[in-house]
């Protein structure tokens, strides 16, 4: 199913997003379309990618865990994630 809202024109980005994309590209994670989508409002983007930072690549558990709990969590609502 492809996105109701198209992702953003390269040409249109910043450089602090550039950097986020790059880093979620070398990463693999979060998916690139949907960074795409949410740079069209860029706080958005950047509390959505915060977010993300701190809940999977800081704190006390494991980052191994939390892959597993991300791969579990998907297959119950039956994501091909």
């Amino acid at each position: 199913m492809a996105p109701r809202i198209g992702p953003i024109d390269q040409a249109a980005i910043d450089g602090e997003t550039r950097r986020i994309f790059d880093d979620a590209e070398r990463r693999g994670a979060p998916n690139s379309t949907l960074l795409r989508i949410l740079a069209r409002h860029p706080k958005g983007l950047h509390a959505f990618y915060d977010g993300w930072q701190d809940t999977f690549y800081a704190g006390n558990v494991p980052h191994t865990l939390k892959e597993l709990m991300r791969v579990r969590m998907a297959r119950l609502r039956n994501c091909g994630y």
